[in-house]
């Protein structure tokens, strides 16, 4: 038998993997339901969302079907919920887009994949503005077309990470019970490609469809799968390149103008950094705050909320340095020592005291919206605390680095009558004085 030249050997497999390819063309009308799933996890739980995108009416509606959540970091209960919940109505396009992705595979990126311009960036950057321009950085200096291109290519890439992971998928069946399906694992920006059968497409319409299946919903991956996470590393890549990170400090001048004012009108404000969207890591300070003190805060600047339980949580930390604590005053007393409070975006400042419950009930049973914790440290210890309203303190971790070991964070003690030193896994609870009132086992 004469074999195949490798020339028209090629040209067979193409277009065999073309037929194959055609053989998944579905039309809307023969779509039975859409599947979406997203799950993410780590080392401090996992978390899942499954919607269900079904024909109604002429319509393309999603529903939320399944969720789960395991918090082990913070050893609640895993919550699994079946309750079906409208979510949105899907527009058309959205659909037929999807479709035509499974049929057209895209195995690599061009610059159509994610349509950014260095002009476009730069026009979106200014655009963006919530007050006049009057001192902007040279951004076609520092953002360039081939600068783009080239961050995209080294972002837009596989990631190994042992402790994530970060899975995507949608399965179409149709009236005819097949299933087509598409996932990615992805942790790059966008999660791009996606697999399709045995083959790779980088296309953001099925980005698009999972978006707008998950309507104004917070699922799992959601900020990876958006546009906005590539522009962000783009940005990050850039501010990176420059010691003034020109585009993080641009967007936190110009971008959040009542916000901003609002910190500055309460707080010494330093220590700003850019983390990605509209969140920002800074470090607050109150004029009632002694030198040794601060408030890390990470906020999503457009996010009012974020303001309001800043200022909320720092007044009642002010309201803790204003009395005569003994934890505190000894700490700021220490020229050496560091006091650390801090607010994330989206979690309480408030940490829950239900886990002391079986060593200190009366203590679980306290108001954690009046209590204020913090770490603090010198250059042979570090601490955590939970401060209450009725002055007590609840050292609940340490650690000490002198040579014996032997030395207490409060030292000396506070009380004539204590003789007493730390031990690694000892909680002390004091009282206002700085006297123990009990000690025991670690939580």
């Amino acid at each position: 038998m004469k074999k195949l030249s490798p020339v028209l050997f090629l040209i067979l497999t193409n277009l065999f993997s073309l037929t194959a390819l055609g053989q998944l063309k579905v039309a809307p009308g023969q779509v039975a339901a859409i599947f979406v799933h997203n799950a993410a996890g780590g080392l401090g739980g996992s978390e899942s969302v499954d919607m269900k995108v079904i024909p109604e009416a002429g319509s393309w509606n999603s529903y939320l079907v399944r969720k789960t959540k395991n918090e082990r970091q913070l050893q609640r209960k895993p919550y699994d919920s079946v309750m079906r919940q409208f979510i949105a109505k899907l527009n058309p396009s959205a659909v037929v887009n999807l479709l035509n992705a499974v049929t057209v595979i895209k195995p690599v990126i061009s610059r159509s994949t994610f349509g950014l311009t260095a002009p476009g960036l730069i026009a979106e950057l200014k655009n963006g503005a919530k007050k006049p321009i009057t001192n902007a950085p040279d951004f076609n200096k520092i953002i360039t077309q081939k600068l783009v291109d080239r961050i995209i290519a080294k972002t837009v890439v596989d990631l190994m990470v042992t402790d994530d992971y970060e899975y995507s998928e949608v399965k179409i069946v149709t009236r005819h019970n097949d299933t087509i399906k598409l996932s990615t694992q992805r942790l790059c920006a966008t999660k791009l490609p996606w697999t399709v059968g045995r083959h790779l497409t980088y296309n953001m319409d099925i980005n698009n469809f999972v978006l707008a299946a998950t309507g104004s919903r917070d699922v799992p991956n959601k900020r990876a799968l958006q546009i906005g996470s590539l522009k962000e590393s783009i940005y990050k890549s850039i501010d990176e390149q420059h010691a003034d990170a020109p585009i993080a400090g641009f967007k936190w001048k110009y971008y959040y103008p009542a916000n901003l004012q609002l910190l500055a009108d309460h707080f010494k404000i330093t220590g700003t950094r850019f983390l990605y969207g509209n969140v920002y890591y800074c470090r607050l300070k109150t004029s009632a705050m002694p030198a040794s003190a601060f408030l890390e805060s990470t906020m999503d600047m457009t996010r009012d909320e974020d303001i309001r339980i800043t200022l909320r949580y720092a007044e009642l930390i002010d309201q803790y340095f204003k009395r005569d604590n003994f934890v505190l005053k000894y700490y700021a007393g220490r020229p050496d020592a560091s006091i650390g409070f801090s607010y994330t975006t989206g979690h309480s400042p408030y940490h829950p005291l239900l886990y002391l419950g079986k060593k200190l009930p009366e203590l679980a049973k306290a108001d954690s919206a009046k209590t204020i914790c913090f770490w603090a440290s010198t250059p042979d210890d570090t601490s955590y605390w939970i401060l209450f309203p009725d002055q007590r303190s609840l050292l609940t971790y340490h650690s000490v680095t002198t040579p014996d070991g032997k030395a207490a964070p409060i030292y000396p003690p506070q009380h004539p009558d204590d003789s007493w030193y730390t031990k690694t896994n000892t909680y002390y609870l004091f009282d206002g004085t700085g006297k123990v009132l009990m000690q025991g086992l670690g939580f």
